[in-house]
């Protein structure tokens, strides 16, 4: 007792010795402000010489009375023995603490000049406040538990991985503001950062997280008492539940948000006032519209996704919303794949934590469609369902790697994960080498690892080999795609240059498959010989600005400090009060993109007072690297090497940032969230005194149960049949739905338009001419232009700005055409997805449509205005 005591008043003693000391340069401060001893200067030192002066007399007091002293402590310590008095206090210091935090850097962020000259005035005694605060504290725990710790075993690996981790992220950080590598945009292809999570957004999901936590033990403790915690969930039941919360969650979430216009859904215009794909998003689309109408997919570059478009319009009906009906669900897990990871590689709690992130993450990219260059779930577009394949391929690696003997076919399932994600984007076979080191590395104890690599590619095989065969069938070639092997082969081709050549990646004239591809590579590589610093620099800088993109998905402001300064320039400055409200002008999701620059044509310089957030975010990610590799080693860091895979291959093709990067930059949020947990976990059990557990979610070797096979086969070959129906269904669908205008008559339509008006005879004149086509098929996607408006990019004819007035349209039958319709208004009659008849003059990229007949019950014809006569040029 009396060992105790000294102890209390040791404690008391340096607190005021602290206090006095920090008192003391206070004041200094103080005296040191410009402007002289004024009448308010010392209105401002007096209550400070008044604090420091106690501080003072009681630091002296605790050694000339020591007997005094640790009574006064010992009865501190004994009051402190209530829970409502002691969290009372600790919730009172961390108050004080966070406020005066968020002051000082309310007077780093103002530029105000009247505003900075109050808050330099206020700033020592709020940073004296946050000290005392912090200090107390401390204090406090000591004086209830004095120094009988047993809190921090286990935490050794952990701390010493994340100051390893942190200072190889500084490293890094310093070697890539010196270099600019990274930073200063390269000349093509340099795309935005991710979208971000607000701090307040992370501060409510963790705040949930925690209520979530106190509720369940609160649970089972009272059925404990009953009786009934034996007939409990079970960790089974408790990870389907949570799962199925998080998937129901994203489900609303997402499913609330509206549509707003972007690039890929432009702004709805007449005749329909619908949204409708674009660009990438009308290629999907309209391979999808393709083989509905019995005429394959076609050369198609994401086979898998389009044929999900083709399944769920098939069911549901062609339409915008009706496949968002069936994607919007599907997406919607991802929180639950990150809930089993985060639970995996820490707790469960963590697995709630990041998983609420990722909702609050898509619903932000939803958001922001009509500000920043985002790609999401409300779009036809393949980077969620690519995000969606890759977060899979690493759950389940994970999983496998925190139970191989238990998990036997795991490694089946990621090769065949792995092979269908190929199929939405090509770029995801970058991730096998990752794989196989992984398996290795899952397998060397117990000396399988020949029969998990052969499982893993007997999975990748399964999946893989119906669309191999299709694609040979269609091209006499064993290829992913065609397009898209094509494609990238051209974007390597041109941007392996000094200067942005788009030329220089074109086909030249009657050039085929194999000789443009041969040029494009001799290219590359003559480039790489040539200049293989530049080629370094650029690669290394798209490898490392990919890396950027992951962290600014991560806090880099801090709103609430925004909202101090917008507030108090309000109130001092008597701003506009027709103006926005603060928030909106400071703290929204906009404002913050707005406001940061990050998201605007950066050009690579961090502000200064973005320097303290982003240093907080690499501490965190470090904190949640180090924990992931203490409780999972090599699993641990399968996120990362992940990441670093999938960004070496944006790298290789000069491409980084934006949608580009969307696959795999949830890896960043993950250990965010790990680190934050962790953290709070830390300073959770040194203020309890108990120990933090790192068994919860830890990776465990299983010991096999003996008469167990060595293989699952019956369930391996189960999962191997079920992959390689998945893949055969695409081919099998190309050939078992029917062309749908195999049996229109055209010229009987054509004779029938004599009823309506039309000249038939004049017609078939017109089509006896050079260059005139009648068509048949499917008009996807109207939309009417005024002359001048149109939308913006190339590839798309019928909707690029042009000097008249026009109704353009995509026309998917036995051939793919876009077709323009000049006319002075906007059609009353076109629904989206009509079969329609078509003819016009051929002009190169678009068929110039004279008479377009809409095949309704009863037909509508629209004819081209003016129209002189039915003529092609040069006829």
């Amino acid at each position: 007792m009396m060992r105790h005591s000294n102890q209390h008043a040791g404690l008391l003693r340096a607190f005021f010795g602290l206090a006095s000391l920090e008192g003391l340069l206070t004041l200094a401060q103080l005296l040191n402000l410009p402007g002289g001893l004024s009448a308010g200067r010392l209105l401002l030192i007096a209550p400070a010489a008044l604090l420091t002066l106690a501080c003072l007399w009681a630091l002296l007091r605790s050694w000339r009375r020591p007997d005094e002293v640790q009574r006064q402590a010992t009865r501190l310590a004994d009051g402190l023995r209530g829970h409502w008095a002691y969290w009372g206090l600790l919730g009172l210091c961390g108050l004080v603490c966070l406020a005066g935090i968020y002051t000082l850097l309310l007077s780093w962020k103002d530029d105000d000049p009247y505003v900075i000259s109050y808050l330099i005035r206020l700033a020592p005694f709020v940073l004296w406040a946050t000290l005392l605060s912090a200090q107390g504290a401390v204090v406090l725990r000591w004086l209830r538990y004095g120094d009988d710790e047993r809190i921090y075993a286990g935490w050794q690996v952990a701390v010493s991985a994340g100051l390893i981790a942190l200072v190889l992220l500084l490293l890094l950080s310093a070697w890539m503001a010196w270099t600019k590598i990274g930073l200063a945009p390269d000349i093509v292809a340099w795309g935005d950062p991710g979208v971000p999570i607000l701090p307040g957004q992370i501060a409510a999901a963790l705040a949930i997280t925690a209520a979530v936590g106190l509720s369940g033990n609160l649970a089972i403790v009272r059925l404990r008492k009953s009786g009934l915690g034996a007939r409990g969930l079970g960790p089974g039941g408790i990870d389907l539940l949570a799962c199925l919360c998080l998937w129901g969650v994203a489900v609303w979430r997402w499913g609330a948000e509206p549509i707003r216009p972007s690039y890929f859904s432009p702004t709805p215009v007449p005749p329909n006032q619908e949204y409708y794909p674009y660009s990438d998003a009308a290629i999907y689309d309209s391979s999808a519209q393709s083989l509905l109408a019995g005429y394959g997919l076609g050369d198609v570059v994401r086979p898998l996704y389009s044929a999900f478009l083709a399944l769920a319009q098939g069911v549901s009906g062609i339409g915008y919303q009706k496949a968002l009906a069936w994607q919007i669900p599907l997406l919607a897990l991802i929180p639950p794949l990150m809930y089993l990871l985060g639970k995996t590689l820490h707790n469960r709690l963590s697995g709630i934590f990041v998983g609420l992130l990722a909702v609050l993450h898509e619903s932000n990219s939803i958001s922001l469609a009509d500000v920043a260059n985002v790609s999401h779930a409300k779009l036809l577009m393949s980077d969620l369902p690519a995000t969606l394949g890759v977060l899979a391929i690493t759950a389940v690696i994970v999983l496998w790697m925190a139970g191989p003997r238990s998990r036997k076919v795991y490694p089946l399932l990621a090769g065949g994960i792995l092979a269908l994600a190929t199929l939405v984007r090509a770029q995801i076979m970058s991730l096998l080498p990752v794989l196989l080191v992984a398996v290795w590395m899952g397998s060397r104890r117990d000396r399988r690892v020949w029969i998990n690599l052969s499982l893993l590619a007997g999975g990748f095989l399964a999946a893989m080999l119906p669309w191999l065969w299709r694609n040979w069938q269609v091209s006499g070639r064993i290829a992913l795609s065609e397009a898209s092997q094509t494609s990238q082969i051209g974007l390597i081709g041109q941007r392996y240059s000094l200067v942005l050549d788009e030329e220089g990646g074109r086909r030249l004239p009657g050039e085929s498959d194999d000789a443009y591809t041969r040029r494009m590579i001799g290219s590359a590589l003559r480039f790489v010989r040539e200049h293989p610093a530049e080629t370094a620099r650029f690669q290394a800088g798209h490898f490392l600005h990919n890396q950027v993109a992951t962290l600014l998905v991560l806090p880099s402001d801090f709103p609430l400090a925004n909202f101090l300064t917008e507030y108090t320039n309000g109130m001092l400055l008597k701003q506009d009060p027709n103006a926005p409200a603060v928030w909106e002008r400071c703290c929204s999701l906009h404002a913050y993109v707005k406001n940061s620059g990050y998201w605007s044509d950066w050009d690579g310089e961090v502000p200064a007072q973005y320097g303290l957030p982003l240093l907080a975010s690499l501490v965190l990610l470090a904190t949640g690297i180090g924990t992931a590799w203490s409780r999972g080693r090599g699993a641990g860091l399968l996120p990362l090497a992940v990441n670093a895979a999938y960004s070496l291959s944006n790298a290789l093709v000069r491409n980084s940032g934006w949608r580009f990067n969307l696959p795999v930059d949830w890896v960043g949020y993950l250990y965010y969230a790990i680190g934050l947990a962790q953290l709070c976990l830390w300073g959770l059990a040194f203020f309890r005194n108990k120990e933090a557990s790192l068994d919860s979610g830890a990776l465990k070797v299983e010991i096999e149960r003996s008469g167990t096979p060595s293989i699952l086969w019956r369930q391996a070959a189960l999962v191997g049949i079920v992959f390689f129906a998945i893949s055969a269904a695409i081919p099998l669908a190309e050939l078992a739905i029917p062309e749908r205008y195999r049996e229109v008559d055209v010229q009987a339509i054509i004779a029938n338009l004599q009823e309506k008006g039309i000249d038939s005879r004049g017609l078939a004149t017109f089509l006896s001419q050079d260059g005139a086509q009648a068509m048949v098929g499917r008009g996807m996607y109207p939309r009417y232009h005024l002359a001048g408006q149109g939308e913006p990019g190339s590839g798309w004819p019928s909707y690029a700005p042009r000097d008249y007035g026009r109704l353009g349209f995509y026309l998917i039958g036995p051939e793919r055409r876009q077709v323009i319709l000049r006319t002075p208004e906007a059609p009353d009659y076109f629904p989206n997805a009509s079969d329609v008849l078509v003819l016009g003059c051929s002009e190169g990229d678009y068929l110039d449509a004279d008479v377009v007949v809409v095949m309704a019950p009863s037909p509508v014809i629209l004819v081209r205005s003016p129209l002189e006569k039915l003529a092609c040029p040069g006829s």
